[in-house]
């Protein structure tokens, strides 16, 4: 194997850095506008944020795949960049909240983009590190970023409210597209143009479900999201009566975090790192049975200690989904195939805040979280299944 040069060596460290700030940046906005859109428009205002976070992304998939996988990526990361600037800036500028909810469409269409980018430019930036651990790097900066956002533009929001905190995220963005056109090479990724790119929403589907392996994982990839926020959504009241006071419900929530964040890093390990199915399947095992461990057993210590399992879990599950990608699909569909796994990941999280609301479809929020702990590993044995059979009916089996 070559040695890599020095500039490869300098150049991902940086690259993950501005992913992470980037996330923390996304993060930070959303929050913001979700608290002001609670306190200025109450429950309709919140619901109207989450819809437009999920339908434009939905809408505009067929064009982020062409444009992410057409297109020279280091003009569309920093095009997306420089879209979360001005949009950002328009925000802060128009002290109207209703404004504000109308441009988060275009600014959840530039976060897919941004991560559809993020994503594809990883294979070619990494240097010397392995595709898995270098992937793993990106899932512990998102991890890292859900832990720190949140509190940082809560803060931020007390403080000033919510135009400030978008000001800044502005000036934010607009550093990061500059430090994304020095550290990406201008010709980052060759497009294979021999190689049919994503013309539409058929076309994405046929990326994803071609490959039997990665149709198959998708079963448990899908429901690891749908059942994760189902419990997130119940867990808010079922965790609290659990606690009996914020802190240790604050408590319980850092425990998912920080094994996310371990989850993550170990899933880039060269044992789970050269597998495609262990860790989305074990991942997921560990998630389910966590889930379900919290809701069997009502008792804080108890779940604050599967809840680092489960936090494991999903970590190395995220690191494995992203590897998967790498490994079943052609590079040159890469940037599609992640953008039409964040709508299958964006469809399944509505669909899971829908199920995890308690009187809307099952009264007990215990019950849910049961369902959803049980409905995870569910998913996992379908998966197995699968896989079992189609290895069967190979001389040689080649699903790894």
């Amino acid at each position: 194997m070559p040695t890599a040069s020095p500039r490869a060596r300098r150049t991902y460290p940086v690259f993950v850095l501005l992913a992470f700030v980037s996330m923390v940046g996304d993060a930070m906005a959303l929050f913001a506008l979700t608290l002001a859109a609670a306190d200025q428009l109450g429950s309709w205002g919140v619901t109207i944020l989450f819809l437009t976070g999920l339908i434009p992304p939905i809408l505009a998939a067929p064009l982020v795949g062409r444009l992410v996988d057409g297109t020279n990526l280091r003009r569309i990361w920093v095009a997306s960049l420089l879209a979360h600037v001005l949009l950002f800036a328009l925000m802060a500028l128009v002290d109207d909240l209703r404004v504000s909810l109308v441009l988060m469409c275009g600014a959840s269409i530039s976060a897919v983009i941004n991560a559809s980018a993020i994503f594809k430019l990883i294979p070619s930036l990494r240097g010397p590190l392995p595709l898995a651990r270098a992937s793993s790097l990106i899932v512990s900066a998102g991890s890292l970023a859900g832990i720190l956002a949140p509190p940082i533009a809560a803060l931020a929001y007390t403080a000033w409210s919510v135009q400030p905190v978008l000001a800044l995220n502005a000036l934010g963005f607009t550093v990061l597209a500059l430090g994304a056109g020095l550290v990406v090479p201008r010709r980052a990724v060759r497009v294979d143009l021999k190689e049919p790119r994503a013309g539409g929403v058929g076309a994405g589907a046929r990326i994803l479900f071609t490959d039997r392996l990665l149709a198959l994982l998708l079963i448990p990839m899908a429901a690891v999201v749908l059942f994760t926020s189902a419990e997130g959504v119940a867990g808010v009241f079922y965790l609290r009566s659990v606690a009996g006071n914020d802190t240790l419900y604050a408590v319980m929530l850092g425990a998912w975090s920080v094994g996310a964040l371990i989850g993550a890093l170990t899933g880039g390990s060269r044992f789970l790192g050269a597998r495609v199915r262990t860790p989305v399947l074990l991942g997921g095992v560990l998630i389910g049975a966590a889930i379900l461990a919290e809701g069997l057993w009502p008792d804080a210590l108890v779940i604050l200690a599967v809840f680092l399992l489960g936090g494991f879990g999903n970590g190395m599950h995220n690191t494995g989904v992203r590897n998967a990608v790498y490994a079943r699909i052609p590079e040159a569909h890469h940037g599609a195939a992640w953008a039409y796994l964040t709508v299958v990941f964006k469809i399944m999280v509505g669909l899971g805040f829908l199920l995890g609301t308690p009187g809307l479809v099952v009264d007990s929020d215990r019950l849910i979280i049961i369902a959803a702990g049980t409905g995870s590993l569910a998913a996992v044995l379908l998966a197995l299944v699968g896989i079992r059979a189609a290895d069967r009916h190979r001389r040689t089996p080649v699903l790894n």
